[in-house]
């Protein structure tokens, strides 16, 4: 649980939804477990993958509250998966100290790419 509780966030990720769920079937389904401060769906263009949503509680024992007891659970016929959502800003600096190491190296490969042969051709 360590490395995914350090992950975790009050905004959840559920998957697999029926692409004619609404908003207020998803909050009907997630508002017992605390207080919904935001839900947002996503219907992707079709054959681009199955409808998605974002739902944001107020805080992190309200979201693992709901992604423990909704896990698998029917909404619009189909059996949600959930997740905690981690945004990309997070990942991004969850990634800095490998980007940084590899800009560190691409600037050592290209010196080195840049070093001319006998015949002025690049090596």
């Amino acid at each position: 649980r360590g490395a995914a509780a350090a992950r975790a966030t009050s905004n959840l990720f559920i998957g697999n939804l029926d692409g004619n769920v609404t908003e207020a079937e998803l909050r009907r389904g997630f508002d017992k477990y605390g207080i919904i401060e935001d839900v947002v769906i996503k219907r992707p263009a079709r054959g681009q993958g199955g409808a998605y949503a974002f739902v944001k509680f107020q805080n992190l024992d309200m979201a693992h509250r709901a992604k423990v007891a909704m896990q698998g659970r029917l909404i619009g016929g189909n059996p949600i998966k959930i997740v905690f959502h981690v945004s990309c800003h997070l990942k991004v600096l969850q990634l800095e100290p490998q980007v940084s190491a590899l800009k560190r190296r691409k600037r050592e490969i290209g010196k080195l790419m840049s070093i001319k042969g006998p015949n002025k051709c690049d090596l």
